[in-house]
């Protein structure tokens, strides 16, 4: 029943990863897109799908969001936009993106809450003032609310900015019409016309037109269009008249209507007209007086009825040579620069320039001389805002040049003589600090360049010379110690090339003549230990590449001679993991494989790089058996034939799906091959058969979801695309529940990372750019704000206090980045935490207290690495495990203590794998078992015999036994089961008496329920509690008198509720904790 509840199990996990649609690959580019386009056609409730997929660190949230309220306002329930558009208000979104004010105030002023409406328009003006929708849009306002006048003034405000903007003359020219402004409303309708010409509302535009104005319009209203100028009384005399309807009246077009002719007198009286003081005078009559003196007339006039082309049908058509001469010859040629010409404020002064466009909307003016540009130029982004200032001279930059951003702060400066480069140029990051300074000469990098960190400090400098890289070239750490020194000579790398740690040690030296490498290559793990050399002439290694582990035995080596590569890879302790042999050309000859012992137990075969076949070793065969490539499954088994590799090839190409097992069986991983290129999903499993991994593949390389499990729970969710994580990353406790959340772009962090506490409130905000955190916001339990710290040019001690003080964090920056000691301490002055930090990793010792201020955990790093060893302490203070560890890796002796200090266990590792005798010690130091690791595998075990020693080695198949050791009075001295090199069922160690020792219990390898040690008078030490390995529950201990020492609750391997502290079996301090923090003392 047992196996039949492990397979259940392992099916039901394997149909939950199959829920999930692992090649689904995050884009927010392609699902804005894609819903926009579903808002286009309609399908309102697709497309919000779309927008919802935009997770809510990413910076484009806000567009998809914007994009989304506006699904929202155009669907039926308009309840559900007007809380989605205050949602939005409330929480500050629409400040990131300020097209959400107009927005939202459209919205408002469609459902005719105007006054709301108003405010919102106002709000967004303080982002963008002449931005010529907003205007258009609070004009739009207005005419709702009946305050035309506010209308006008708005929609001429818009039309001085943006002579492109085809709303504002349409809406300007109707509310002229209406006021019975015929020749200022005929005016705007013909610049509309004229950019729209196949416009939705042309059919109603050319009806109003037509309309006869010596029966229509003839009403005056209270409206002013110019404080001064736009007299036309002479030509709306004439229009009112009627004169131009008369026959005697001739038309220069093809069309006799009321439209035409009447069009035709504008055009021809704006010839004559002279004034330029009003708004209308300056806007559109020196354009009509253009069309007039270049006898423009008759393609305007065909031009402006192409919106009723299907209605007027072959009698417009005929005309089509007239179009296409008017709209090539002048629409194309000298329309804008009459249309778009305008006197602006230009740095102070009053300027006639032409508004030039990018994307429709205005992009740039200035003044022109003898037409080249001349002077000041200001370039717009697309709210109207200035987005650089530019220095003409002679139609060619000249000067200072300056750019900014869209939020208007400063972004680049730059130097220009006779338009070329000349001088520095200064790029600047959104905080305003230096990201760049930079010298040119004629276009070309002259002199020093210099980059800096976005918190603050130097990231490179070094000198060009015509745009090559000349001398020393240095970068640095964000502390400011350096990172490399390289030598250049015109742009080629001679001379020595030095790579340091954070530390200042050398982590890698070598030299270049010419750009390629010369003479010796060393890489080391601290400046002392090596970690890889190669003897180098020309850019090609002379003979020998070696690599070495942290501890100094080899590790890779490749040997050159004679241009063929043999490539020897080695496991811990000098045996050989594997071997290829390439050819000249590079393409492999053969693998080879070798077993722990260094026996070989397989070979791979190869031609011009493709397998032709398998050659299988066998324990008890000195000759292999060919396995064929093409035929059937192809197996790579160990000498003792358990299978490790199973797939099929086609053509020399894996195919389908191919699994991989450990030793014991257990399926280390699962992948599938499409022409020789892993697709689709792979798995990666544990050594206890619990899935590690889930990622999806396209053609060898990363692309959709990827995640990672521990003790089959899932702890986090990444995106990948184009082989790097790109998207929302999740991680969770234990349970479940969230614990943080981040956003990645191209591998590096990006936007906000929020940390959850366990109750799933927020316990800290950090905002990242490109890696780099730039500020950091923490919370208290209760929700309000306990720090917030901008690290832009911080440098010096900080204090920050958490949970009104019950802990204190006193640490130091440099340049932003964490940089010296830093002390965690209780606000009784105790220290709970001890740290010191190299440009924001640790290094050296790592000191934490347990909550009564014994030892808990002794660290030792190098530059961010675990180096050294390791100490960890019970909550009652006593060591109970020693590990060691070379730069990261695992590597050296591990032991476990009993509570009074004597051994438990003793064991060495390399990187994380048991290798050799792993010896059991009972409390009076005894040794009473033995077990044999190879590879992390159990091999072999030994244990008493009769006379209490040690038998000869007794093997273990499969990595599967019942495992008791006797003692020579026949009392149990420790007994443990192992399934597939898992511990699993009872774990227990006893006294040469029989009294309990060491107690616990174990499912495939993780620790499950009580675990119990005992005093030597058998009274309980301690009484720890667990699920899945990590703390859950109660934790108590006990002194040798029975009476309480400490205990505390657990959640998630977290401290998380109470503890209690005693003397002499009484409470003397109670501490809270949550979520590993602490939050009271009592």
């Amino acid at each position: 029943m047992k196996n039949f509840l492990s397979i259940l199990l392992f099916c039901i996990c394997i149909a939950g990863y199959s829920q999930t649609d692992y090649s689904y690959v995050y884009d927010s580019n392609a699902f804005i897109a894609k819903g926009i386009q579903l808002y286009q056609e309609k399908n309102y409730s697709a497309a919000i799908k779309e927008f919802d997929k935009v997770d809510k660190n990413d910076p484009k949230y806000y567009n998809a969001q914007y994009e989304k309220a506006l699904v929202l306002a155009a669907g039926d329930d308009k309840d559900a936009a007007a809380k989605f558009f205050e949602n939005a208000y409330s929480t500050g979104m629409m400040a990131e993106l300020p097209d959400f004010y107009i927005a939202y105030g459209s919205f408002l002023s469609d459902q005719k809450q105007y006054e709301k409406a108003e405010t919102l328009f106002k709000e967004a003006g303080n982002y963008f003032p002449e931005y010529s929708v907003l205007l258009y849009n609070m004009a739009l306002l207005y005419v709702r609310m009946d305050k035309r006048q506010k209308s006008v003034e708005l929609l001429e405000r818009a039309i001085q900015n943006n002579p492109n903007h085809v709303g504002s003359h349409y809406l300007l020219g109707f509310i002229a019409l209406e006021n019975g402004n015929i020749t200022e409303g005929t005016m705007a309708l013909l610049a509309y016309l004229t950019l729209m010409p196949d416009g939705t509302a042309n059919e109603n535009v050319i009806q109003k037109l037509n309309l006869k104005y010596s029966e229509n319009y003839l009403e005056k209203g209270k409206l002013v269009f110019s404080p001064k100028g736009d007299d036309f009384a002479e030509i709306e005399e004439i229009l009112k008249n009627g004169l131009p309807l008369k026959s005697a009246y001739k038309v220069k077009s093809a069309f006799d209507d009321p439209i035409i002719r009447q069009v035709q007198a504008v055009v021809e009286y704006s010839a004559e007209h002279k004034e330029r003081q009003g708004f209308f005078e300056r806007i559109y009559v020196p354009w009509l007086a253009d069309i007039a003196s270049k006898k423009q007339f008759e393609g305007f006039s065909y031009h402006i009825l192409l919106g009723v082309r299907e209605r007027l049908g072959k009698k417009l058509t005929a005309h089509n040579s007239k179009i296409k001469d008017y709209t090539e010859n002048y629409l194309q040629k000298g329309f804008w620069d009459v249309f778009a010409k305008r006197r602006v404020d230009l740095y102070g002064s009053q300027e006639e320039v032409v508004i030039y466009l990018q994307d429709g909307r205005p992009d740039y003016f200035g003044k022109e001389v003898n037409g080249k540009k001349m002077g000041r130029y200001k370039v717009l982004n697309k709210y109207g805002n200035i987005a650089a200032e530019l220095n003409f001279a002679d139609n060619e930059l000249e000067g200072v040049q300056k750019y900014y951003g869209l939020k208007g702060k400063l972004l680049e400066e730059k130097t220009f003589s006779k338009g070329k480069l000349n001088g520095k140029r200064i790029v600047y990051f959104e905080n305003g600090n230096f990201r760049l300074i930079e010298f040119y000469k004629d276009d070309k990098l002259d002199g020093l360049c210099t980059g800096y960190y976005i918190n603050g400090g130097k990231s490179a400098e070094g000198n060009f010379s015509a745009d090559l890289r000349e001398g020393l070239h240095t970068e640095y750490y964000e502390n400011g110690s350096k990172k490399t020194e390289a030598n250049y000579l015109k742009g080629k790398l001679n001379g020595k090339y030095v790579y340091y740690d954070i530390t200042g040690n050398v982590s890698n030296e070598q030299n270049f003549v010419n750009d390629e490498r010369q003479g010796k290559l060393v890489e080391y793990y601290d400046g002392k230990i090596v970690k890889s050399e190669a003897e180098y002439d020309k850019g090609v290694i002379k003979n020998v590449y070696r690599a070495f582990y942290p501890d100094g035995s080899l590790k890779e080596e490749s040997n050159y001679a004679n241009r063929v590569l043999q490539h020897v890879v080695y496991y811990y302790g000098g045996k050989k993991s594997y071997e290829v042999v390439l050819d000249k050309e590079g393409a492999p000859v053969s693998y080879i494989y070798y077993d722990a012992k260094g026996n070989k137990y397989f070979i791979e075969n190869y031609k011009k790089g493709e397998i032709k076949a398998g050659e299988q070793f066998t324990a008890n065969n000195p000759q292999p058996v060919e396995v064929p490539v093409n035929k059937g499954t192809y197996t790579v088994k160990t000498l003792e034939g358990d299978i490790i590799t199973s797939g099929k090839f086609n053509k020399g190409q894996k195919m389908g799906e191919w699994n991989y097992f450990y030793r014991s069986g257990v399926p280390r991983s699962k992948e599938n091959f499409e022409k020789g290129l892993q697709n689709g999903k792979s798995y990666n499993y544990g050594r206890d058969g619990r899935i590690n991994v889930v990622a999806h593949y396209v053609n060898d390389t990363l692309q959709g979801i990827y995640e990672n499990y521990s003790s089959g729970h899932l702890t986090s969710v990444f995106h990948y695309r184009g082989g790097q994580a790109n998207g929302p990353s999740r991680s969770y406790h234990e349970d479940g529940k969230l614990y943080a959340e981040s956003f990645y772009i191209n591998d590096d962090l990006y936007s906000k990372q929020v940390n959850y506490r366990q109750n799933g409130t927020v316990s800290q905000i950090a905002d990242y750019v490109q890696n780099i955190m730039t500020k950091l916001q923490t919370f208290n339990t209760d929700g309000t704000k306990s720090n917030e710290l901008d690290f832009t040019n911080k440098t010096g001690k900080i204090t920050n206090h958490y949970n009104g003080g019950a802990e204190i964090h006193e640490f130091e920056l440099k340049n932003g980045v964490y940089n010296g000691k830093y002390i965690v301490k209780e606000k009784t002055g105790k220290i709970s935490v001890e740290a010191y930090y190299i440009n924001g990793k640790r290094h050296g010792k790592y000191l934490k207290a347990n909550p009564a201020g014994g030892p808990l955990i002794e660290h030792d790093y190098y530059a961010g690495q675990l180096n050294g060893e390791s100490k960890f302490y019970d909550l009652a203070g006593n060591l109970r495990m020693t590990d060691t560890y070379l730069f990261g890796e695992n590597t050296g002796t591990t032991v476990r203590y009993y509570a009074q200090k004597s051994k438990m266990s003793e064991v060495k590792q390399f990187n994380e794998n048991k290798e050799g005798d792993m010896n059991y010690y009972n409390k009076e130091g005894q040794h009473i078992l033995t077990l044999g690791y190879e590879r992390d595998e159990l091999i072999y075990y030994r244990i008493m015999d009769k006379t209490g020693k040690l038998t000869d080695k007794v093997p273990v198949k499969a990595q599967t036994a019942e495992i008791k050791s006797i003692y020579p009075g026949g009392r149990t001295a420790i007994e443990m089961n192992f399934v597939k090199g898992n511990l699993n069922g009872k774990f227990a160690i006893y006294s040469a008496e029989g009294k309990p020792e060491y107690e616990a219990n174990y499912d495939m390898g993780l620790l499950q329920g009580v675990r119990k040690e005992y005093h030597s008078n058998g009274k309980v030490f301690k009484k720890e509690n667990f699920k899945d390995s990590s703390y859950e529950g109660l934790q108590e201990y006990f002194g040798e008198d029975g009476k309480p020492l400490i205990n505390a609750e657990y959640k998630n391997d977290e401290l998380h509720g109470i503890c209690n502290i005693y003397k002499a079996g009484v409470v003397s301090q109670t501490k809270r904790y949550d979520s590993n923090v602490l939050i009271e003392i009592k």
